[in-house]
């Protein structure tokens, strides 16, 4: 009768994606796994970030009613629709929300960020680990690996740099001026002015209004001081008097529409930025493809505006670590035809 009722309940989870495994071979983070992660960690805020980190802050409601004048091509989302970042969100926003998930999807688990720190460690050619560091303020999730405090936040900016300076040489070149399009709560621009005193100007600038208030503050907060938080209906003015060398797209174009990636491509082309890194959101049947959310090409509509691919390449040269070190994504290099 047992072997009838398991033989029963594995055929029909088996239907849902589902299977009965002997507790006896779970790990205690999976035996004790929750279906709905926290969305933060119980990480502490700096004083007085509480009270400005808020929905009614007029600074942030300023830039809102700026961005409703911007064009609609780059300011209508696919994504970040009202509703989409919650009120404390702005407060813990390196917490696990849409900035950055970091306890769900695939590839979560401490065993995942164990693998990949000490995959990382071995091939840090520029000493990333002895100049960075984390403290898991607002939200962060944070994992005590090698006698350190170890997060995605810092996992993801040494892979990011270490992956540009391999193909570009970003270490050794001065005066650099970068351009970060989807800038998020500012994670790169922090961890690059940091670990690279070469770094001149770190330009950040998204369209979603929340972004450019929490990253304003971010990185005052980091005392980040040549990294620049630019609204969006100054940017094209911004760029117009400076030379930008390298633009990054951290998982942004992915939750865009084909409209707003045309409208940063022309003003990228506009302004002859050079190389553009881009890493889409997972595509695991697709990997290597410039994708949308919505699974659409995005390659051709940079490539008309003149950019062309350098580089196409799994996040972790090891298949081992591609295979389940913490989001496993492509990392994609173009290059603006001269």
């Amino acid at each position: 009768m047992k072997k009838a009722i398991k033989a029963w309940l594995e055929l029909i989870l088996k239907r849902q994606g589902l299977e009965i495994v002997p507790r006896g071979i779970l790990y205690d983070w999976q035996s004790g796994a929750q279906t709905t992660p926290p969305r933060y960690s119980q990480s502490r805020l700096p004083e007085g970030a509480a009270d400005y980190l808020t929905q009614d802050n007029p600074k942030l409601l300023d830039i809102q009613e700026r961005y409703k004048s911007a064009d609609p091509d780059v300011t209508v989302p696919a994504v970040w629709s009202d509703g989409y970042v919650r009120s404390d969100d702005i407060a813990y926003f390196r917490g696990d929300n849409g900035w950055v998930w970091q306890v769900r999807g695939r590839n979560t688990n401490i065993l995942s960020y164990a693998l990949t720190t000490y995959y990382l460690k071995s091939i840090d050619h520029l000493g990333l680990f002895g100049k960075l560091t984390e403290d898991g303020y607002f939200g962060n999730f944070t994992f005590d690996i090698d006698n350190r405090l170890i997060s995605r936040d810092l996992l993801d900016s040494i892979s990011e740099i270490l992956f540009l300076d391999r193909h570009l040489g970003i270490a050794a070149r001065a005066d650099l001026n970068l351009l970060d399009i989807g800038a998020g709560y500012g994670r790169l621009a922090h961890r690059m002015t940091t670990a690279l005193p070469n770094v001149r100007n770190y330009f950040c600038t998204d369209a979603v209004a929340a972004s450019t208030f929490v990253s304003d503050y971010y990185l005052r907060f980091r005392g980040a001081e040549r990294a620049h938080v630019i609204p969006l209906d100054e940017i094209d003015k911004t760029l117009a008097g400076q030379r930008v060398d390298l633009a990054l797209n951290i998982h942004s174009f992915s939750e865009c529409r084909l409209e707003a990636i045309a409208w940063w491509a022309k003003l990228l082309a506009k302004h002859r930025v050079k190389h553009l890194m881009v890493v889409p959101n997972d595509v695991t049947e697709t990997p290597g493809q410039l994708l949308t959310n919505k699974d659409e090409n995005y390659l051709p509509l940079l490539e008309r505006h003149g950019y062309r691919l350098l580089v196409s390449e799994p996040k972790y040269a090891d298949p081992v670590v591609q295979a389940y070190g913490i989001k496993p994504h492509w990392y994609h290099l173009l290059e603006l035809k001269a």
